[in-house]
């Protein structure tokens, strides 16, 4: 039997003036093939921290944009599933946000040493025509579905469940 870490994890839907988002440039972990992908802002929860609290520190942190919890409002969408990493085993429920930024910019506060290695392979901000036409793997899957609700104004009662591998 596998032991998976349980790792939940805030991400981002920042989206610019110019109704684009943010999506840093990587290569998944397994079960993903190992060819660059495009994923959002975000990462793992600390302890004693709030979801949405999680998700403006990692913000900042990766991007540089200042975000206010109190202002990001509810998730617009989650998904989880099984990874892993060197040998490690994981287990994720990722929960997004949405927020708009001032300015299509990305200047990272702190990132960690393995997020230096990753943010060399590039970031891009995205419109949603973009993102619905792209042959790239872009994580989460069904991104490019949720986005223009999102950039019209319109949020979801609730969270929408997105896809954990794509088709």
């Amino acid at each position: 039997m596998i032991y998976r870490t349980q790792r939940p994890t805030a991400r981002v839907i920042l989206a610019d003036p110019d109704d684009r988002v943010l999506l840093l440039r990587f290569v998944p972990p397994e079960p993903w093939p190992k060819e660059p992908a495009w994923f959002l802002p975000g990462g793992g929860i600390e302890p004693g921290e709030t979801v949405a609290q999680a998700a403006v520190r990692e913000a900042l942190e990766e991007t540089g944009h200042v975000l206010d919890p109190a202002e990001l409002g509810d998730p617009v969408a989650t998904n989880e599933g099984a990874w892993s990493n060197e040998g490690r085993h994981f287990y994720s429920v990722h929960t997004y946000f949405f927020a708009r930024v001032a300015a299509a910019t990305m200047v990272p506060a702190a990132l960690e040493d393995y997020e230096r290695e990753v943010w060399k392979l590039g970031n891009r901000w995205w419109g949603a025509g973009e993102l619905a036409a792209t042959r790239e793997r872009v994580f989460p899957p069904g991104l490019a579905g949720l986005l223009p609700g999102l950039l019209a104004g319109s949020r979801p009662g609730t969270p929408v469940r997105l896809g954990w591998l794509h088709d």
